[in-house]
């Protein structure tokens, strides 16, 4: 299973291979060191079912895909489309529009999901099974207030 971690400090994305992950994990940015505490489940790719950084036990589903990459997709078709429109062809410029929309739509579907803890944002990539739900705001706004009171963010 590969491992994506979020330092607390700057936020950087740290990847780990959880087979071989180390006791701690030293941001390259801030220089933080990051205890883990990785299960055997997840070292063995068989389920994500503690977190290695918070050692919590609740996850989230999402696609393993870069919502900025999406929105580039999107506004870069919306301006071209733009363009399109403001010298007046209309058709041409609802069709770049929906392509841009169709282009991100399949690209979206044919990714694969990975599932990312509610509290320090850690995601896991592997073949595992997957049993987190899909997020939820309410979870989210309260496991992250708790991480942050935790770490001394709050």
């Amino acid at each position: 299973m590969k491992l994506t971690l979020v330092c607390p400090d700057c936020a950087g994305r740290l990847p780990v291979d959880a087979a071989a992950a180390p006791e701690t994990v030293r941001c390259g940015g801030c220089r933080r060191e990051i205890p883990l505490a990785v299960s055997d489940n997840v070292r063995d790719d068989a389920e994500v079912d503690r977190c290695p950084v918070c050692e919590g036990s609740d996850f989230y589903i999402r696609k393993d895909f870069d919502p900025k990459l999406g929105l580039a997709v999107i506004v870069t078709g919306a301006l071209i489309s733009a363009g399109f429109y403001w010298f007046g062809m209309d058709l041409i410029a609802y069709g770049v529009l929906g392509l841009a929309a169709l282009v991100d739509l399949i690209v979206y579907g044919r990714l694969g999901d990975l599932s990312v803890c509610y509290r320090c944002h850690a995601e896991f990539r592997g073949e595992y099974r997957r049993t987190a739900p899909i997020f939820d705001l309410h979870t989210a706004d309260e496991l992250e207030l708790e991480w942050a009171r935790r770490i001394g963010k709050r």
